[in-house]
Formats: structure tokens, C-alpha cells, sequence
């Protein structure tokens, strides 16, 4: 069975559980929305599929039952490696930018910098 992940967007909060929502596509005919990586309070990573809500009539309380599920456990292990690599694919993407971005950014403090010490050098020329 092919399971792609359609989309992945990566959450932009560290200390928030949900850590990206996603669209997975089995066999190029069916689509989950709602998929989501999530961290456990022993601070391990899972795939969540889609949830819906309601609550119990006799306690009111609010649960969460799954809104769709695998029949087996080599399909949950499947959609949990698929959709696990294009996550961690993500943050390696997300890392490799901010490194980027850090490097132009000194980079032209750098240049500025430089500058600068140009400028007060010819200040202080004009004042001799």
C-alpha cells in the first residue's frame, strides 16, 4: 500500500504539543486531513489520525474518539514512517534556512560594520 504525505505544515510554537498537521493520501484515492505529529509528556514524537469530539450523556465530560483508524498494525506503522520522515524532512528543511538566513545576517552586520569603520576613519581624517 502506497502512503504519501500530501502536505505538512510544521507548527511555530516549541513549547506547543501539536508539532505539525498534515494530509496524508493512500494509494493515490483516498485522503485523511488532520493528521497530526504530536509530543508525548515523555517527550516522544507520534502520529495522530483525525479525532472527533463529543461528550459522554451521563458524566458531560468531553472525549475524543478516532475518526478513522487502520486495521492493522502494519498500517499504523506505515502512516506513522511515512508521515515521521516527511516531518523530520521539514524540520532539517527549517533548520538548513534559519542557518542560511543567520549566515546573511552576519554577513551583513558584518558588511555594515565594515562600513562604518570606513565612514568614522573618513570622519576622522576630515577632522585632522
Amino acid at each position: 500500500m502506497n502512503i504519501s504525505v500530501k502536505n505538512l505544515n510544521l507548527t511555530n510554537d516549541p513549547n506547543n504539543i501539536t508539532k505539525a498537521i498534515g494530509t496524508i493520501c493512500i494509494d493515490d484515492v483516498f485522503n485523511i486531513e488532520g493528521v497530526t505529529v504530536k509530543r508525548s509528556k515523555e517527550d516522544n514524537i507520534y502520529v495522530q489520525l483525525p479525532q472527533r469530539s463529543y461528550y459522554d450523556k451521563e458524566t458531560q465530560e468531553k472525549k475524543y474518539k478516532d475518526a478513522c483508524y487502520p486495521t492493522n498494525k502494519e498500517l499504523r506503522e506505515q502512516i506513522s514512517n511515512s508521515v515521521l520522515d516527511t516531518y523530520y524532512e521539514k524540520l532539517k528543511e527549517r533548520e538548513d534556512m534559519q542557518e542560511e538566513s543567520q549566515k546573511k545576517t552576519s554577513k551583513s552586520v558584518k558588511s555594515k560594520a565594515k562600513k562604518e569603520d570606513v565612514i568614522e576613519e573618513q570622519e576622522d581624517e576630515e577632522v585632522l
